[in-house]
């Protein structure tokens, strides 16, 4: 006669049979659905084969595009500031600004060389003699620095590391346009006339691009940390 399930619980004792039945149904699903990624297939091919014998050969970087920026930025911004000081100037840049004109001058820079000053009010009077000596002063500028800059290298103009023009955004876009148009009259020096001339050849030259304008609205001082960016490029 088979023991009451009464009698086994007042003696202490336990049936482990459904326990164990449950354990091994669990087991055999786990072991029938598990599916195992491909790393973990190939885990035996990726472990090292010369046994410590001789180091693995190590791969080279990856090295980020070399491009050539030019920087726009307020007069008066120098390195060596944090956002926080950068927004502070800038308010007391506008506070005092000449008759009233906000942020009327700008420092162009390409790469770590020295800047050079744009004077806004040389730009105001289209075919004035002080905006063709503010275009002169400009063009001779970045004449000199992209000549530096050459690669030596490079088969055709389009394989020249790409320019990238960076003007802050609080400025006049006239400050950019200028740095543009200088580039693109030294593009037109390097590849000759023809490639100046003929639209079907401008995909062969050097890319001269804007840099994205930046998310507006995103911080209380992002006008700081717009200037840190700009001021501190290389």
């Amino acid at each position: 006669m088979a023991e009451d399930f009464s009698d086994k619980l007042s003696e202490g004792k336990l049936d482990l049979v459904p326990m164990i039945d449950c354990i091994m149904l669990l087991l055999l699903f786990f072991i029938l659905t598990t599916k195992f990624t491909a790393e973990e297939k190939a885990i035996a091919s990726l472990l090292p084969t010369d046994k410590g014998q001789a180091p693995t050969p190590q791969t080279k970087p990856v090295e980020p595009p070399k491009q050539i920026n030019i920087c726009i930025f307020p007069e008066t911004m120098g390195k060596g500031f944090q956002p926080s000081e950068y927004q502070n100037k800038l308010q007391a840049l506008k506070k005092d600004g000449p008759g009233g004109e906000i942020l009327a001058n700008a420092l162009m820079r390409i790469g770590g060389d020295e800047p050079m000053m744009v004077v806004g009010a040389q730009m105001k009077v289209r075919g004035s003699l002080e905006l063709q000596k503010l275009m002169d002063g400009v063009h001779t500028y970045i004449f000199q620095a992209l000549a530096q800059r050459e690669n030596a290298s490079a088969a055709t103009r389009k394989d020249q590391d790409p320019v990238v023009i960076n003007c802050f955004s609080g400025l006049s876009w006239k400050f950019a346009i200028i740095a543009y148009d200088a580039v693109r009259e030294y593009e037109a020096v390097k590849a000759g006339s023809k490639m100046a001339s003929d639209p079907k050849m401008w995909g062969q030259a050097r890319e001269i691009e804007f840099a994205p304008p930046r998310i507006r609205n995103y911080s209380a001082k992002e006008l700081g940390e717009e200037l840190y960016e700009i001021v501190n490029m290389q």
